[in-house]
């Protein structure tokens, strides 16, 4: 179930003969390439780095793409030909992350985000692809902003790119020359709102962007680029992605997203109306919907306008690119990673849930995975799964960490807990100054509501979680000790003082953002720190961590287990050699789930641990 293949979403080559788009199917993220008429596929350049965002030159012969080699999350920007596969390190770095490539209209230069990982700010920078020689297009940012996404104007006069607050509640659209020198703010405004570009039109008109101005919720808009005046193309209490324009500048694609699915709209500018391209169940994405930095640029439409390419998963099947005819709805699945069939049959689908927080402001959304044939008995095992982030949020996809319990007996409930992303502004935010508060009781409310449902045995309860979840879990385990059976905690940060001490400056920037000043709030960050009650802990504990972790480093997880072990409490660590934040191969990610099914067994159900699994 480990290996079943992901792919992201996909962008059309410039002559429309193939799409672009990660997959594992190597074992490891790399660039792939399918050919929509004959399905062939090829690696890009297969290589054992994990590869992301992959990004057509304007004529189809190159691809620009990043590479992470060690899971430090300091990228360099790679140049691919397509034709043989040759790659060239363009930006070649090692204390510097350069994301988000961009192509200059003739090719010659990209333009790209570049943070210094002593830096939390990131500026714009432009790249030529024969000399490498590099120059700043921004400098001088605020350290609690960054500036990310740029987009070359069609004429290649300009720049646009996204200033974004590392509250992730606060961004302006902006404009600097290709040349350099002053920026200007195209979208100013007073307090906190959200203004992301993502795609500018071919005519040159118009900016596409996302913005929670209304009234809190993330919608679709036009920003004139003349005028700056903006039309809204959505005004609806949802959440939205903004997709790209067609290549005439006609139309524009957006999904809107929702508790039990994501649909896939085209915008006719001239007409002033809407038109849904998907229904049903499941998720229909045009983007990576969780990433909180804009994506920009996407080849989602065809050269030719006709057809859009799209991702579609749900509970129980996995990631698919489809490819969708305008004219007639005719659906083709591109790419069809097959489940074998003893997997299919025992596949669990989750269920949409709603509960009222214990403090009666929220009403919590959560997925339930319920095993078939269970009896109402209160026999089963059950986990509460905390998703990380905390900006994140648990979506209704095939997720294999939460399959491989579902599949194997256990109920499991994942709360998407105050703070989670994909909601609106007032819950989005309602975590800061309380990280491990609120969040924490929504927690526990979902392992109210599993106990509420008639399955669970409240004997045989254990918690889940990874990053910011592992955090919740540990919290937990010291808050609730007599609650749980068991814990597991992937890649944790466990103490804010020492973690704050050695993460990336970027990082800080949201630490201060959740929970203030180290200083200044040094008493809740004291009491908020799951190593300040280790000793509360009573259930066995199961870290892992990876050996190059730049977000939560292996040393927090070994911090908290001589905590846990000095109290007399039980814990078992294991370390990923070459991992980062999240195993980040096919061989590590099946170990760490077997690791994790044998834990839950061994403590909930009594399973020996020398029993084959």
């Amino acid at each position: 179930m480990s290996a079943l293949e992901n792919v992201s979403p996909a962008s059309w080559s410039p002559d429309g003969s193939s799409v672009l788009y990660v997959s594992d199917r190597s074992g490891v993220d790399n660039i792939w390439l399918t050919e929509v008429n004959s399905g062939k596929s090829r690696a890009v350049s297969p290589s054992k780095s994990s590869q992301s965002g992959p990004v057509w030159s304007p004529d189809g012969q190159k691809i620009a793409f990043l590479v992470d080699d060690a899971g430090n999350e300091l990228y360099d920007i790679m140049i691919a030909d397509v034709a043989s596969g040759q790659v060239t390190n363009l930006t070649d770095t090692a204390e510097v992350a350069e994301v988000d490539p961009g192509w200059s209209p003739n090719g010659q230069q990209l333009v790209f985000s570049s943070r210094r990982a002593a830096d939390s700010s990131a500026e714009i920078e432009v790249i030529d692809l024969n000399t490498h020689r590099r120059r700043a297009l921004t400098a001088a940012g605020s350290r609690e902003h960054s500036r990310v996404a740029p987009l070359w104007s069609r004429n290649g006069d300009a720049v646009y790119f996204t200033d974004l607050s590392w509250s992730f509640t606060d961004s302006n659209v902006m404009r600097v020359s290709a040349n350099g020198g002053s920026v200007e703010n195209l979208t100013p405004h007073s307090g906190e709102m959200l203004n992301s570009l993502q795609d500018l039109s071919k005519d040159g008109r118009w900016a596409l962007i996302l913005s929670d101005a209304a009234d809190g919720w993330r919608n679709v808009a036009l920003l004139d680029l003349s005028t700056h005046a903006r039309r809204w193309i959505t005004e609806e209490r949802s959440n939205h992605f903004a997709g790209a324009f067609s290549p005439d500048s006609a139309l524009v694609s957006y999904v809107r997203d929702g508790d039990g699915s994501a649909q896939i709209f085209a915008y006719d500018i001239a007409k002033r109306v809407s038109r849904q391209l998907t229904e049903g169940v499941g998720l229909h994405e045009l983007e990576v919907p969780l990433s909180l930095m804009p994506h920009v640029g996407g080849r989602t439409f065809s050269p030719d306008g006709r057809r859009i390419v799209y991702r579609y998963r749900s509970g129980t099947v996995p990631p698919q690119l489809r490819i969708l005819t305008l004219l007639n709805g005719q659906e083709t699945k591109l790419v069809a990673p097959e489940v074998p069939p003893d997997v299919a049959q025992g596949l669990v689908a989750p269920v949409h849930v709603w509960y009222a927080s214990s403090d009666r402001r929220f009403k919590i959304p959560a997925l339930v995975w319920v095993p078939p044939n269970l009896s109402r008995d209160g026999s089963s095992p059950a986990i509460v799964e905390i998703h990380g982030g905390p900006m994140d949020q648990t979506r209704p996809a095939l997720l294999t960490y939460i399959q491989v319990l579902a599949t194997n007996g256990y109920v499991v409930i994942s709360p998407n807990y105050r703070g989670s992303a994909n909601y609106d502004r007032r819950f989005f935010v309602a975590n800061r100054m309380d990280m491990g508060g609120g969040d924490l009781q929504d927690v526990f409310s979902a392992a109210d509501f599993l106990l509420r449902t008639g399955y669970v045995d409240p004997t045989k309860l254990g918690v889940y979680g990874a990053s910011n979840g592992a955090y919740l879990a540990l919290l937990a385990l010291e808050k609730q000790p007599s609650r749980w059976k068991a814990g597991a905690a992937l890649y944790p940060f466990v103490d804010y003082f020492t973690g704050y001490a050695t993460e990336l400056p970027w990082i800080q920037a949201i630490d201060r953002v959740l929970m203030g000043d180290p200083q200044r709030n040094s008493d809740l960050w004291r009491d908020r720190s799951p190593i300040t009650h280790a000793k509360r802990i009573r259930a066995p504990v199961l870290m892992t961590a990876g050996a190059n972790d730049p977000r939560c480093p292996p040393e927090q997880a070994r911090q908290m287990g001589r905590a846990i072990r000095d109290a007399g409490g039980s814990i078992d660590l294991k370390i990923f050699g070459e991992q980062g934040h999240g195993t980040e191969n096919v061989d590590a990610y099946t170990d760490e789930n077997a690791l994790i099914v044998k834990f839950f067994d061994q403590h909930l159900r009594g399973v020996p641990t020398s029993s084959p699994h």
